[in-house]
């Protein structure tokens, strides 16, 4: 059955010579995998619309007992332009698709509201010009939410991840800004608080979802370039 959706990439792998297994978050049906044919011929440029993070309109062969879908049409819903000129941007990316893959199973429904709480942010994220070094802290606790293992506030995020019986304070009150503030008005913290706060949310998605592992990304975002260095 033709179905219409939109889709976020979120990775894709080359198959044989000219084909592309896609990995896609569907609005409607959750996550699928769908093989692109002929996606890397001379006379096709389909490949270029499933770069990740690709926000996306499909028109899909639904078939949910399937492993692999097909897709019948695609356009481009929001072009994220920024993204692939602003090198920050792209090393930030590179870190939420790593996240992305790791958080986003296999589903056979789809959520509406994660949905669009995804589309909102990356388009956020994709008009800001300045000030989003906190952007990545303030996804990941929202995102939290959406997976049943809500980030509430800062005090309740030491206590899971701090090893020792002493919380400080100024990181409760940074996360609590995190959790409240929005993506425009993110507060200004130092490149020590930012790193600290990034390695307790990671611990905590660490402790909650026994899968999640160690993200490989998260290095080059603080060798390369530095995309967490105060402005």
């Amino acid at each position: 059955m033709i179905e219409q959706t939109k889709a976020l990439t979120l990775s894709s792998v080359r198959f044989q010579e000219s084909s592309l297994i896609v990995h896609i978050y569907t609005e409607r049906f959750g996550r699928r995998d769908y093989i692109i044919k002929g996606a890397f011929s001379k006379k096709s440029n389909k490949a270029s619309f499933y770069q990740p993070l690709n926000l996306l309109e499909l028109q899909v062969y639904e078939q949910p007992n399937k492993n692999l879908q097909m897709i019948k049409e695609v356009r481009i819903d929001h072009p994220l332009l920024s993204f692939r000129i602003q090198p920050r941007k792209s090393m930030i990316l590179t870190f939420l698709t790593e996240f992305l893959e790791k958080v986003l199973k296999d589903d056979e429904i789809g959520n509406s509201e994660l949905f669009a709480f995804l589309t909102e942010s990356l388009l956020s994220l994709d008009a800001m010009n300045e000030n989003y070094n906190c952007f990545t802290l303030q996804f990941m606790i929202r995102m939290s939410h959406f997976l049943g293992i809500g980030i509430h506030s800062g005090k309740m995020l030491l206590e899971e991840t701090e090893v020792s019986a002493h919380i400080d304070p100024a990181l409760v009150e940074a996360v609590d800004q995190l959790i409240v503030k929005d993506y425009h008005e993110a507060p200004s913290f130092n490149l020590y608080t930012r790193r600290i706060l990034m390695d307790k949310i990671l611990s905590f998605y660490e402790l909650q979802i026994q899968s999640f592992g160690k993200m490989k990304t998260l290095e080059v975002l603080r060798n390369v370039g530095n995309p967490f260095k105060k402005h």
